[in-house]
């Protein structure tokens, strides 16, 4: 899938069409690993940082403008990852139209 922009060229105002590249499906975000004591307080992964339990997976990101964190089985993790992924690599791009834009910004023709 391509994202399709139209914008005009600074120095001749010539409509120019840019398309940018997207793999889909898309996530902001990030995941990470955890491992964690229980609450019995016997238990070895309360001594033993090697006996805690886990590895979990975790999510992070924004819903509705709060900092959110789910918990992942090991395949959601790798599939959230794969989305991840394909987000940042637009954001890449997108910075890179950004950055082509400020150099031709109306204050550098001064």
């Amino acid at each position: 899938m391509y994202l399709y922009i139209r914008m005009k060229t600074p120095k001749t105002q010539k409509i120019k069409n840019l398309a940018l590249p997207v793999k889909l499906p898309l996530l902001p975000g990030s995941v990470s690993t955890a491992r964690s004591t229980c609450g019995k307080p016997q238990c070895p992964c309360h001594q033993y940082p090697a006996k805690r339990h886990g590895v979990y997976y975790r999510w992070t990101g924004f819903l509705d403008g709060k900092r959110t964190t789910k918990t992942l089985s090991q395949t959601e993790a790798r599939e959230c990852q794969a989305r991840i992924n394909n987000y940042r690599e637009l954001q890449k791009n997108v910075d890179g139209l950004i950055r082509q834009a400020l150099k031709s910004a109306p204050w550098t023709h001064r």
